[in-house]
């Protein structure tokens, strides 16, 4: 991708980057591949292309919180695993003992 934004004249120059917005560089470089980082600069620039990467996480975890889960549902789940994990500890024990 990048040999093609160059080729195009839209790769972002990092070294550039870094002294004007640091955080900006550390989402581009630290997290997912996506358009809005060669729409930063040259042809086809778009003004919301920062807010577009800063906020891209916020808009990926958005989808996956579409109701709140009730706690009394969660409950059994507990219950089951804190006796899984008292019987591994028992068996761990007998385990020693013998």
């Amino acid at each position: 991708m990048d040999e093609l934004a160059e080729l195009n004249g839209c790769l972002t120059n990092i070294g550039q980057m870094l002294m004007r917005d640091p955080v900006l560089v550390i989402k581009c470089l630290f997290g997912p591949c996506t358009p809005y980082q060669f729409r930063l600069e040259g042809p086809g620039k778009w003004v919301g292309a920062r807010q577009a990467i800063l906020t891209q996480w916020d808009r990926t975890w958005q989808p996956m919180r579409t109701r709140p889960l009730d706690i009394k549902q969660d409950e059994p789940y507990n219950l089951y695993v804190k006796l899984a994990v008292a019987l591994v500890i028992l068996y761990i024990v007998w385990g020693i003992l013998l």
